[in-house]
């Protein structure tokens, strides 16, 4: 997993003050390397057990995060709308969001066509991790809902 978590890493710009939120089903390894990443540039993670949260009340507050690390959870969602629509609302104009599943219960294109209907941009697969679908996309300020 060593040379994962590098790929990985490098997805990541490194600013000081990063803010990452990660949205999980305990992820454990992924939350190893976003900790890893987020000390190594002296930023901030707050993390989200999918588990825990209430889904008909969940609320993020406005462009508040650079990253938003969905892990391993979307099937989990019971409003898959709202749910990406809360995350559009809470990422930074130019923010990015990162999609991961396990790839025995996840399809990368379906994780996609979610992105795309949220009018997230600049979306991309990228195969980095040997048990994890990865897909990432870009809030592009003054397009779709980025207005």
């Amino acid at each position: 997993m060593g040379k994962e978590l590098e790929l990985f890493s490098s997805l990541f710009e490194s600013h000081p003050n990063i803010s990452i939120l990660n949205i999980h089903n305990r992820c454990d390894d992924i939350k190893v390397g976003l900790e890893n990443i987020v000390n190594s540039i002296g930023g901030t993670l707050k993390y989200k057990d999918i588990n825990d949260i209430d889904q008909k009340r969940f609320r993020l507050t406005a462009r508040e995060y650079e990253y938003v690390v969905v892990c391993d959870c979307l099937d989990k969602i019971e409003d898959m709308k709202r749910f990406i629509d809360q995350i559009y609302h809470s990422l930074e104009n130019s923010a990015q969001i990162i999609l991961i599943g396990k790839k025995e219960k996840s399809d990368p294109y379906s994780m996609l066509q979610i992105l795309e209907e949220a009018d997230f941009r600049a979306m991309n697969q990228i195969d980095i991790f040997e048990n994890y679908h990865l897909v990432m996309a870009k809030k592009m300020h003054m397009w779709g809902n980025g207005l």
